[in-house]
């Protein structure tokens, strides 16, 4: 009798015993994978670092949100974990106040230069030009700056500068360089310039002189919040474009200043802040370490750093007086001519950039958080600082309680920066590549750890369309299937591949819990789909059990929705990468296509049978019916073996995309190898031409036409040089292998003239 209680070979033991892992995050804080334990056990207080809203986001963005929102959705989605998540958009800070200036100045001055270019417009860009580069290019000096119009100055320049070792040195190197070549090259060209495309040209030199000469003038506070309104809707749009969650909450810095001014009270009568006679307040630090705690907790290595304590500052607040240590931060900013003020105890003046995020984070999570999350590059001064003024404030040794910082995006090894103008603009990528590959491309990196983004992103696209493959043959095996009677008894191969299912079940339970180790899971699910395939493979024609592949199917469908992709509604696999539009066509509409192919095909297949024409033209056409014609209808046909029809597959646009550019690289590789062969051919059949023609010369004769020579014997050997002195015996033993040769190659030639 069989035994019952005995677990099946696919049975596994559940996920959520004694036994099971635990889930561990790696946790800036401590530097290492330690089990996540919120305060509120089913409950998860989560703050994000947004934007700095002042110019279009890139990748560099795009790898943090989408990683993040990845994270979140695990924890959401699979954990079960219910998330407050808050985020914060920057809307005061020196960059956008410097942008937005330099933007309005340009502006103005563009109008005022209308449709022609001045010897006035031209001095000052040269001049602008010429002080940029003094101040940024190494080497340029006086002899260079005298002549910056003539033609050849820039390349002068380069040619006396180690551009690689320039760059390695200071990686904004390159911008800068580039900065100035192109103004140079718009002054040298202004002849055949118009006025917009030579000030477009010099712009990245001439804003810097005019904010210098005129940004106090800049009193409008609409300059500063229109720059951040467009900026903050276009990156909303990107991250919907990107399918990146929207937070629980979203704050804006400019809609915390009261709460900024209070939070920053506090601090200084706990006595870890000081004011100054500017009307500016300093975080201090060394009263702060002296008060029992400590400082730069997460990068205890960079303190002291100044250039990263100088950035953090700010391009407008580096030179402030006053403070009393390099470490101390500004957390209220006097504010000067062409700055954007609020009123405060301490006069007019305006948020330091770290302060914010610390009162907007309290102001809505409270005294304590669970998640703080952001790019690495934030860990310090930033987020060392946020974490010194809550402590400082609520008087707590633990504001947050995990640190996710999420890797560097580097592009060709160097970090993808807007400040080394070496970015993929998320519009820029998206006309590349779906947000399903972008999101595949993070998903794939462990979302930790540094990734350099690859203009091919080869992986990717193979694994979409292994999964792709996967779920268009279910739908079409179970449409199928439909049609027949199939067996449904589950032999040893549907047990196995259920087993592979359950296993695969325990990995990605597993590499979830290992800090959401997300590369792993995907592993796990490519593991997967090539076990369904080899037993898709090796079934025999009717003794497919479809059961088993809409299971596996299934349920890599739900983690992929997990992770954030679009999926179908019929739970089997991707859904549209692309939105669909309204298009009202009528059934004669969306069937037109389809039946001209079919009249086509008829008529074509008539035809020939009635001229009796060999049948590789039949078997050329029906495969012309597959790979073209359908295709371009997103249609994909599948040929199988032991007589079976084919089975039939419907594209989404991007799938169908993705073979239509698969076939014009084929139909590419192939001309290229054919235009190889017939280069080839030529190179030999030129190859053969000269042979032949050295081949009739006799070896009696070869030399006698060259002047090197004089005297010859009897065989045509050169005896004497052209001044009449004796050959050496080196030089005749030299001449006779080349004339043994040429009597070989010229006896070849008598004999083929025989032959014929």
């Amino acid at each position: 009798m069989e035994d019952r209680t005995k677990q099946p070979a696919w049975f596994v033991p559940s996920t959520s015993g004694p036994s099971a892992p635990k889930l561990k995050l790696y946790n800036s804080l401590t530097r290492s994978k330690t089990e996540f334990t919120p305060m509120v056990s089913n409950k998860i207080s989560w703050y994000s670092c947004g934007p700095t809203v002042y110019d279009a986001s890139h990748m560099g963005h795009a790898r943090n949100y989408v990683t993040i929102d990845i994270n979140r959705r695990i924890l959401s989605d699979y954990f079960g974990y219910h998330i407050f998540f808050v985020q914060n958009v920057t809307d005061i800070d020196d960059k956008i106040i410097v942008r937005a200036r330099q933007s309005y100045l340009f502006d103005e001055y563009a109008k005022n230069v209308g449709s022609s270019v001045t010897d006035d417009v031209v001095a000052k860009v040269t001049k602008s030009a010429v002080n940029y580069a003094e101040k940024n290019l190494p080497l340029f000096d006086a002899s260079l700056a005298s002549h910056f119009a003539s033609p050849d100055t820039i390349s002068k320049y380069k040619s006396a500068i180690n551009i690689p070792e320039e760059t390695a040195k200071n990686p904004k190197f390159p911008m800068h360089l580039t900065a100035v070549e192109t103004a140079h090259n718009a002054i040298v060209n202004r002849g055949s310039l118009s006025a917009d495309k030579f000030l477009e040209d010099s712009k990245s030199v001439l804003v810097i002189t005019l904010d210098q000469d005129e940004g106090a003038s800049v009193t409008d506070p609409a300059v500063f919040r229109e720059l951040a309104a467009f900026w903050e809707n276009e990156f909303d749009k990107d991250m919907a474009s990107l399918n990146v969650l929207p937070p629980s909450v979203t704050t804006r810095v400019s809609e915390y200043v009261p709460e900024i001014v209070d939070f920053i009270q506090k601090i200084i009568q706990n006595k870890f802040a000081y004011s100054t006679a500017d009307g500016s307040v300093y975080f201090d630090t060394i009263g702060f370490e002296a008060g029992g705690h400590d400082y730069a907790k997460l990068q205890p290595w960079n303190k002291g750093h100044q250039d990263l304590i100088d950035e953090g500052e700010g391009s407008l607040s580096t030179k402030l007086e006053g403070k009393k240590s390099k470490n101390d931060f500004a957390l209220w900013k006097a504010s000067k001519p062409g700055e954007p003020s609020w009123e405060s105890p301490w006069g007019f003046g305006r948020p330091g950039w770290h302060i914010e995020c610390s009162v907007m984070a309290s102001a809505i999570l409270g005294p304590q958080i669970d998640v703080h999350s952001g790019g690495i590059d934030l860990a310090f001064p930033h987020h060392d600082n946020e974490l010194a003024q809550a402590e400082a404030c609520h008087g707590n040794q633990q504001w947050v309680n995990y640190f996710l910082h999420t890797g560097h995006l580097h592009i060709e090894g160097q970090k993808m920066s807007k400040s080394l103008k070496n970015f993929i603009t998320i519009r820029e990528a998206l006309e590349r590549y779906t947000p399903r590959q972008l999101r595949l491309s993070f998903a794939m990196q462990q979302w930790n750890n540094q990734f350099d983004f690859k203009s091919s992103l080869f992986e990717v696209k193979a694994f979409e369309s292994t999964l792709t493959n996967f779920f268009n043959n279910v739908r079409a095996l179970a449409r199928d299937i439909q049609h027949a009677r199939a067996p449904k008894k589950a032999d040893v191969a549907e047990i196995s591949l259920y087993e592979s299912l359950s296993q695969a079940q325990t990995s990605v339970h597993e590499a979830f819990c290992d800090n959401l180790s997300t590369p792993i899971a995907l592993q796990a699910l490519n593991e997967l789909v090539q076990k369904a395939n080899a037993y898709i493979n090796g079934q025999k024609p009717g003794e497919l059990r479809i059961e088993v592949l809409i299971e596996v199917a299934t349920w890599i469908t739900k983690i992929l929705e997990i992770l954030g992709f679009n999926v179908s509604t019929d739970r089997l696999g991707w859904g549209s990468s692309r939105p669909s539009n309204e298009s009202g066509q009528t059934i004669e509409d969306i069937a037109l296509p389809y039946v001209q192919i079919l009249a086509k095909f008829r008529d074509f297949v008539r035809a020939k049978a009635i001229a009796r024409v060999p049948h590789g033209e039949f078997l050329a056409t029906t495969d012309s019916l597959r790979d073209k014609e359908l295709l371009d209808l997103g249609v994909l046909l599948d040929d199988r073996a032991d007589g079976q029809h084919a089975l039939i597959k419907f594209l989404d646009e991007a799938e169908k995309d993705e073979l239509l550019r698969q076939r014009e690289d084929k139909i590419r590789k192939d001309q290229e190898k054919q235009a190889k062969k017939l280069e080839q051919a030529r190179l030999e059949a030129e190859r053969l031409a000269e042979r032949l023609e050295k081949a009739k010369i006799s070896p009696q004769e070869m030399f006698k036409s060259l002047p090197e020579y004089t005297n010859f014997d009897d065989s045509g050997l050169p005896t004497a040089d052209k001044e009449g002195n004796p050959l050496t015996k080196s030089l005749l033993k030299k001449l006779q292998k080349q004339q043994a040769a040429q009597k070989k190659l010229h006896d070849e030639y008598i004999t083929s003239l025989q032959k014929k």
